[in-house]
Formats: C-alpha cells, sequence, structure tokens
C-alpha cells in the first residue's frame, strides 16, 4: 500500500515536459513584458514595437509551446524562419527584423534556465512524502 502512495506522488515524465514547457511560456512572456515595461528603455521599446513584431514574438511563443523538447539550434531555426515570414512585411525593414532575430536568440539562456528541472527539490518532496507514508503505515 505504501507503494501506490509512492507513485501517486512521483511526477511522470509528460508532467515534467509540461512543466518545462509552462515555464518556457512563463520566461518569454516575462522578457517580453521586460522590453516593454521594465527595463530603462521601455518607453523607447514600446514606440519601436510594430504589430507585426508582436504577431512574429507570439508565433515563436506557440511553436515554444508546441514543442515537448527543444535545442538551442532549433530554438534559432524557428526564430530564423517565423523573422523570414516578415521579410516582405511593408512596415518591417531590414534593420528591424535583424533586432528581432537577435533579440530573441539572447532570450534563449533565460528560457533554458526556466524549462529546466529542479531535481534536488523533486528528490526532497519524493522524501518527505516517504517519510509521510512510513509514518502512517506504522
Amino acid at each position: 500500500m505504501a507503494k501506490k502512495e509512492q507513485n501517486k506522488s512521483a511526477m511522470t515524465s509528460a508532467q515534467k515536459i509540461s512543466v518545462g514547457v509552462g515555464l518556457t511560456a512563463a520566461a518569454v512572456a516575462a522578457a517580453g513584458a521586460y522590453f516593454l515595461y521594465g527595463s530603462k528603455n521601455a518607453n523607447k521599446n514600446r514606440k519601436a514595437v510594430k504589430s507585426w513584431m508582436l504577431k512574429a514574438k507570439a508565433e515563436v511563443l506557440e511553436k515554444l509551446e508546441e514543442a515537448k523538447e527543444m535545442s538551442q539550434d532549433e530554438y534559432e531555426a524557428i526564430v530564423k524562419n517565423v523573422a523570414g515570414a516578415y521579410v516582405g512585411a511593408k512596415n518591417a525593414s531590414k534593420a528591424e527584423l535583424k533586432s528581432f532575430k537577435d533579440e530573441m536568440v539572447d532570450h534563449w539562456k533565460a528560457i533554458e534556465r526556466t524549462a529546466k528541472p529542479k531535481k534536488k527539490v523533486v528528490a526532497k518532496k519524493v522524501a518527505a512524502v516517504k517519510k509521510a507514508v512510513a509514518k502512517k503505515v506504522a
């Protein structure tokens, strides 16, 4: 009976992936919020943001959410493909597209940090559950 309790509290790999994707989405949203409201140049950034840029960021975010796992190379390829779709847009200059790609690629380290599960926290929770189950059984 104690084993059944432990299995219910352990996270499956699908749940871990879901948590990672959720954290990734949160990181991208936080980076965007910081860019528009928290940085020193927030006023300038808000004026510079074009509607195409917001749509492009949303597309990158959607592809991040769809992916179960993603490497830096895959992320950069997504950013490049999304930026390539806006080359013909009349409001998007080459300089703005380059700026968009550079900015999005710079966010990878923050995304990667938030997406990695913290193994120590999970191990501590499992140990706490084992102790609680042992007390109930005894």
